[in-house]
């Protein structure tokens, strides 16, 4: 084996014990209790089947982001960025962003020409208020309390 494998398999090493070091630093990352959301998103009163709900925390001295999908019943239950499905998140405030893309056909092939290829795309539109989009826009704040939560998402037309 060469010197530069040496040297390069020592920084991978020593790069993945940093990263968990790190990461083990991280409020987020440490073992907390859970705590599972469920709800359902309505637009109008209307349930919103197929949305994608994520909570972001409000600010940054706590929480975890988490997301999840509402069914065909608008029903969704939230799993925590740290992979634990269907588990919720940690207790705290929380912005809330709802989104629904719809897909048309494929679309008309694009020609990019810096690649020189032919490319063909599916477009996509959010057919739910921009409003609740982005967390810097959306009106919805929600508080997660230890235990059970069933926190109901009510959207409205603009």
């Amino acid at each position: 084996m060469t010197q530069n494998y040496f040297y390069y398999r020592t920084f991978v090493v020593l790069w993945c014990v940093a990263t968990a070091l790190v990461a083990g630093c991280n409020p987020a990352t440490k073992k907390a209790p859970m705590n599972y959301v469920e709800g359902v998103i309505t637009l109008d009163g209307e349930p919103v089947s197929g949305a994608s709900i994520r909570f972001t925390p409000k600010d940054s001295s706590g929480g975890i982001s988490a997301a999840g999908f509402s069914d065909e019943n608008g029903k969704y239950k939230l799993t925590s960025m740290t992979g634990d499905f269907g588990k919720g998140t940690l207790s705290g405030e929380y912005l809330v962003t709802v989104t629904k893309y719809e897909f048309t056909d494929l679309a008309k092939p694009k020609f990019d020409a810096g690649s020189q290829t032919e490319s063909i795309t599916q477009e996509s539109k959010n057919i739910l208020p921009e409003i609740y989009r982005f967390p810097k826009t959306t009106p919805l704040t929600i508080t997660v309390k230890q235990g059970k939560n069933t926190i109901n998402i009510p959207l409205k037309k603009q």
